[in-house]
């Protein structure tokens, strides 16, 4: 394809999905290798889990940066643009390189597939495959101290679980989430995210149910990987002011961590904790100053996570019951002096009746609004109103005129807060016209 504009070579890759399926692991690995391994040469942290593996991602990486050190992460999903899914240092890639390396990658994958006879059984990446290696193929142009990899949906057969020797593998918070796929069990599920653990490699888990656990346990000793379990008793914070949570922890190595993160999410305590672990299972923490550490936890911002898009106006990107009995802690805290409006919209394939049961059951909100929005795999308006109490009066069309149709609404203080899925976030984000922080 001569002469792809980014623009053209974005919507060819967003359609992926509806021209491809699901390849068989070995056959990815396989295509990696052909490839040449493309970004395996820099210092490699896996993190995969259900809820805030993207965020353990971003705090690494605002560690790393402030210890001096040239930092790659690859992350999903993207809010606004795809772009965002792709970051070197404090920017993402820019729209020449990427369709330049997709023109590239698109050359290779037709010339794999006749130099191996793949002639009557093509091999295709997916959507995710297609953008995990364009992700390393730019790595591997700008050879970076370290790269982050946020794996996928699943873990044990997810396209970045090619990279053979990670410096450590990171396993955060085990929720039921994707049952379909990965097993109707939080055990089922630990087992399938355990199987990026590799032999010898530290692996750093967040403490689950006793079934969790042992699961990794089992995992750990199988593959000989010194195995670190983090829990939230390892972890304190003393007040919550306005975008703020004061963090503190003891540590094997640091002795004593205190920071001031920048969000009202509370469990974002838990992923900074999992961050500074990593550190020091990995042993990067020789490398990276006690102060260094601090001031990369307080700058670290991620975006769709209890974020303020507007004037207490929040948006959460919590998508499952577990992600949503994080985000009601988080809004149970906030110390608001006004009552709280709620927008919700979720895909219809996610646990929407506990999580619907959990967000009226709660007390916390005035009112609660549905929204649908631009996916298929969006609760129409007739599911939205036969989930909430006030039925289809309360179901907008559209995220942004649902959002203006509140904010016209509401009185004097009072938050107006969004949640359900990431996908509704990024509209409501595009609605008020925010994207990463103002990144090129």
């Amino acid at each position: 394809m001569p002469g792809m504009t980014y623009e053209e070579a974005c919507e060819y890759v967003l359609d992926l999905p509806l021209h491809t399926k699901k390849n068989l692991f070995c056959e990815s690995k396989a295509f990696y290798r052909w490839l040449g391994e493309p970004g395996s040469k820099s210092r490699i942290l896996h993190v995969a889990g259900t809820n805030g593996k993207g965020s353990v991602c971003a705090f690494l990486h605002s560690i790393l940066r402030c210890a001096g050190y040239r930092t790659g992460m690859f992350t999903s999903p993207h809010l606004v643009d795809l772009r965002e899914r792709f970051r070197l240092d404090e920017t993402q890639i820019d729209k020449e390189t990427f369709a330049r390396l997709f023109t590239e990658l698109d050359k290779k994958i037709d010339a794999y597939n006749r130099l191996e006879g793949r002639k009557g059984n093509p091999y295709r990446p997916t959507f995710f495959e297609t953008v995990f290696f364009l992700f390393m193929s730019w790595m591997e142009e700008k050879q970076p101290d370290f790269i982050l990899l946020e794996a996928g949906m699943g873990g044990r057969l997810d396209v970045t679980n090619v990279i053979e020797r990670p410096l450590a593998c990171v396993i955060t918070r085990i929720a039921l989430d994707h049952c379909a796929y990965l097993g109707g069990t939080v055990e089922a599920i630990a087992g399938e995210k355990a199987g990026i653990l590799k032999t010898g490699v530290p692996a750093v888990c967040w403490a689950g149910p006793e079934g969790v656990n042992e699961v990794f346990v089992k995992r750990a000793e199988e593959m000989s990987a010194p195995l670190t379990l983090v829990s939230k008793n390892q972890v304190a914070f003393s007040k919550i002011r306005k975008n703020n949570v004061d963090f503190f922890m003891e540590s094997a190595y640091y002795r004593y961590i205190k920071a001031c993160l920048n969000t009202e999410a509370l469990y974002q305590a838990e992923n900074a904790l999992l961050a500074v672990r990593t550190l020091e299972a990995s042993r990067l923490c020789r490398m990276i100053s006690n102060s260094q550490v601090e001031e990369g936890l307080s700058a670290m911002r991620w975006e769709g996570r209890m974020e303020e898009v507007a004037p207490d106006v929040y948006v959460d990107g919590a998508h499952n019951p577990d992600g949503i009995a994080a985000f009601l802690r988080s809004v149970e805290a906030d110390g608001a002096a006004g009552p709280r409006l709620l927008l919700f919209g979720a895909s219809a394939d996610k646990s929407v009746g506990r999580m619907t049961e959990l967000l009226l059951s709660c007390g916390l909100f005035e009112e609660v609004a549905g929204t649908c929005f631009d996916n298929p795999r969006s609760l129409t308006k007739e599911q939205l109103a036969g989930l909430l109490p006030g039925g289809a009066k309360d179901v907008y069309e559209d995220p942004a005129g649902a959002l203006l149709c509140l904010m016209n609404k509401r009185r004097p203080q009072e938050r107006i807060y969004v949640t359900g899925s990431l996908y509704l976030v990024g509209e409501i984000k595009r609605s008020v016209g925010i994207g990463m922080g103002g990144m090129p």
